[in-house]
Formats: C-alpha cells, structure tokens, sequence
C-alpha cells in the first residue's frame, strides 16, 4: 500500500486534460440545477452571468475560485515547456536550503482566493517528489538565500576513537528507550505485543520484524542527543561522530525493515497502519527516508477506512490513538512549514492532564490548528511551564504553542530554554522552530538585557550547529539569525556593557 514518490519524468507525462475533466461542477451550477462544463477559468454559466465561477474544495475545506486551478494548469504547461524539473530545482532534504527555494519573484506560484486573499506557494524537489512550502515558512522567510558558510566540522580520528569506546546499545534498550519517550507522546503500538518483550520468538511474522526494526531505527535517530552523558566533551565534532555512528545503525536497521514493508501493508488492518505510521515518525528523524506528507496521508486514508469496520474494543482505543498521532504529526507540520491540514479534528474534549501525554499533545495542536485558521479564544491552554514538570516533549510543544499564537521575546525565550533541557527530543522541525524563536528575540533586542539576549542567542547557534550534522539547512539558519542580529545591531546601536560588543560574531 506504499505510495510510490513521483519522478519529475513521471510528473512530466501528467495528463491535464483527464485532470480538467474531473474538475467538479461550480456552487453556482449545483444550486441551480444545470449542467456545468470544465472551461477555465470559468464555466460557460458563470461567464454569462458576469459572476465569478467558485467550486468547493474538500481538501481546503473550503471555496476556492476556478481562476485557481487556471493559474496551476498554467504554470505546469509552463514547467513542461521548459522541461525544468521543479518549481525550485535543488533541494537535499524536506526542509531544503533557503537557497533551494527561489526569490518570490521567481518561484512563486500565487493562486487567488478572493480579491483580498493572496496564497503564495512554494516548492522544492527532494527523494524523488515534490515538497511544499508555505510563504510564512522560516525557509522561504529566510534572508539567507546563499548556502551558508557553516559546515560540519571534521570528524578526527580522536572523536571517532572517543565515540568508538563507548558501548552500543543492545537492540532490547533501544525498544526500551523508544517506549519511555516516543511512546507516550505517539501511542501506536499495543504493549502487549510479543515483539516488545526481552526475549524475542523465533517465529516472528514479516509485520512484527518490520515494526521492530522501526523501532530499533527510531531510537538510534534521537539516542545521542537524550543520554546522560550527552556533554563528556565540548567538541562540536565529538557530537555529530556520536550522531553519524547511531545514524548508521539506524540506517542498517532501517534497510532491514524495508524488506518486510510490502508484506507489512498489504490490507487495511490495524498493524498496516502501525507500520505507515512507524515511518512517518522516522521521517520526523530522517525526512529523506520518505516523504512525510505522503505518509501521513495514506495513513489518514487507512484511519477513515478502520473507522468503518467492526473492530474489538482493544483495536478500537488503539485507533483512537492512532488518529491523535496522525492529527498531531500532520498539524506539527503545518504549522511549522506553513501547510494546510486537512485531517479531521478530534471530537472529544480538550485534555491537558500530565498524565495522557498523547492528549496533552493532540489538544495543544488542535489548538494550533484552530489560531491558523483564525480562531483567537484560547483560554484553555495551559500557562508555560517554567518550573520544567512536564516530560521534555510535551514543554516543547507547548511552548511552541505559546510562540505561536503570542510571539514575543518572552514565549522566545522559554522555547530557546526547553530546546536544550536535558531529555528534549530535536526532528528536523526543530530548528524552524529555533530559527522562529530566535528572530522574535532578536526584533526585541532594544528592550533586553545583553547577558540574557548572549545566552539565548548562544542556545539557538548551539542547537542549529548541532542539527546541521543531520539537517543541513540548519547552517542557512544558523547564518540567517546571524545576519538579523547584526543588522538590529546597526539599527538600533544598543548601549552594551564592552563585554559583549561581539555578540552576533560568536562561531562554534
């Protein structure tokens, strides 16, 4: 049931008048009763009437124009004359480069809902499909549009020796592992499964291996960065040598996994959505395993699909979790790449209980999903958590959440302190959302304290460092926020204390 990921060959061949024909009829046509055509960009009734042709959208949920998809055929016809590959050409991760998306002179395709709402889209090509971006996401915000200067640094033979001596972790503590963290927040696997216990059977079927290799590749993602000794050294390099070295065993198990994937999703089950949904959380971790939107639509697909089928009240409580987990990654996404969510919103009540860490996190962005499309009462959501109770996970999202719908320098800086809390989990969303932070703190760098500003600003730089071993437009990031603050610098001529005249220069 895997989506295969479409080639610019295939995308080349699209054929666009079987895709015209399927366009439904217009509002103004279904309410009158009369036979509607597929003329772009309006139908043969609208233009008559001098009325603009709308018809409904169920992805958006909402009325879109036919001037909308004019202007998509359009550009693709444009694209196939040119035989360009892509909107934005290069890309090598989901969240490509700022240099990999155009200036929004070149590579903005604008698609107009009304007269007063403009929707910019950007795209970029990476693992053999295209990938969507916001016009409010930081990549494309970015100032940075160069690749930046910063690059990992050189993994010496001593970093390699000091990672080398420690023990790898036995494939029980990595199962162990992803329970204490990942499970909680992404309740998708049934505890009482046999293939979680110490002692595995001999006769473990294709689904059962597949999973437990996604689990084993899982942990080895976010291992290095949650151990006790996370700092026996301040070497940069020491740092990303621990993370290459869990990345290539979590690659390993990853191949292993794969070679039971069709067999893991061949019917609509409970345990094929287990396994859809095991691979977008690994995509959280390594976003050039798959295209995670795919991923998390196909398993929306299987959700609305289990939801009509007779299942036992063990599978039924396991779903309802499932479907938590799928709004909770879709929303993520959407609210940190600027992308629409079409997954239905759960229908039970608000739950912020410590204890239901799955609910906890589901309502948060359920809330996000509801300030993105405009509702602005949020008296239920939690205040944040300076006094650090929460598990790691659940206080970065909520903080997230506050930055979100309140952004300034004070939600900034409790998402630059959770960011790096002993036990926070980092996906590659992780720095948009560093990147985010740090420039609402930078803008108010008139009104803050230098060694408060030193500190925050020197936790974001650690972070997105950190994370372009494994995401590499986190440097563009990293460069980014170091242009913002000298230009505020220059603007704004704060009076420092000398001490901290060259802060913006920092280099790690």
């Amino acid at each position: 049931m895997a989506t295969p990921a479409a080639t610019p060959t295939q995308a080349s061949h699209l054929d666009l008048d079987a895709l015209i024909a399927s366009l439904p009829a217009c509002k103004r046509c279904r309410d009158c009763r009369r036979g509607c055509d597929t003329l772009l960009p309006k139908c043969r009734q609208c233009t008559k009437a001098g009325v603009e042709c709308m018809f409904y959208d169920h992805g958006r949920n909402t009325l879109l124009p036919r001037t909308y998809i004019a202007q998509l055929v359009d550009e693709v016809r444009r694209l196939s004359a040119s035989h360009l590959p892509s909107p934005a050409e290069t890309a090598s991760t989901l969240q490509a480069t700022p240099s990999a998306v155009k200036t929004p002179s070149t590579a903005k395709a604008e698609s107009v809902a009304s007269d007063q709402n403009h929707f910019d889209h950007h795209f970029a090509y990476a693992g053999g499909s295209y990938r969507y971006l916001g016009a409010d996401s930081c990549l494309v915000k970015s100032p940075r549009l160069q690749p930046a200067g910063v690059s990992s640094p050189d993994m010496d033979e001593e970093d390699w020796a000091a990672v080398n001596s420690e023990p790898a972790l036995g494939t029980f503590e990595l199962v162990e592992l992803y329970l204490d963290a990942v499970q909680p927040m992404y309740p998708i696997l049934d505890l009482s499964l046999r293939f979680l216990q110490p002692e595995l059977p001999s006769d473990l079927t294709p689904p059962e291996i597949f999973s437990l290799n996604m689990i084993y590749t899982i942990a080895c993602h976010f291992y290095p960065g949650t151990n006790a000794n996370y700092l026996p050294s301040g070497k940069l390099s020491f740092h990303h040598a621990r993370f290459c070295r869990y990345r290539l065993y979590g690659q390993q198990f990853f191949d292993e996994a794969t070679k039971y994937l069709e067999a893991s999703t061949v019917e609509t089950t409970i345990a094929t959505l287990r396994a859809v949904l095991l691979l977008a959380v690994n995509s959280l971790f390594d976003p050039k395993s798959g295209n995670i939107g795919q991923q998390v639509a196909l398993a929306a697909r299987l959700a609305l699909n289990l939801e009509k089928q007779d299942l036992s009240p063990e599978d039924t409580t396991l779903l309802r979790n499932m479907q938590a987990t799928i709004f909770s990654i879709e929303n993520e996404i959407a609210s940190t790449l600027d992308r629409p969510a079409t997954f239905p919103e759960p229908d039970w009540e608000l739950c912020f209980d410590p204890e239901k860490p799955c609910d906890y996190l589901c309502s948060l962005y359920r809330l996000q999903h509801r300030f993105r499309k405009g509702d602005k009462s949020f008296s239920s959501l939690p205040l944040l958590d300076d006094k650090g109770c929460l598990k790691p996970g659940l206080r970065m999202a909520l903080h997230q959440t506050h930055l979100l719908i309140n952004p300034c320098w004070g939600t900034a800086w409790y998402v630059l302190e959770a960011v790096v809390s002993q036990g926070s989990i980092h996906t590659f969303l992780t720095p948009h959302w560093v990147y985010r932070a740090g420039t609402v703190l930078i803008q108010g760098l008139p009104s803050l304290f230098e060694g408060n500003l030193l500190q925050l600003y020197s936790n974001a730089l650690v972070v997105l460092n950190l994370s372009n071993g494994k995401w590499r437009s986190s440097a563009s990031l990293a460069a980014s926020l170091g242009d913002l603050l000298k230009q505020m610098k220059i603007q704004c001529q704060p009076e420092w204390d000398p001490r901290y005249t060259t802060i913006g220069d920092v280099s790690m």
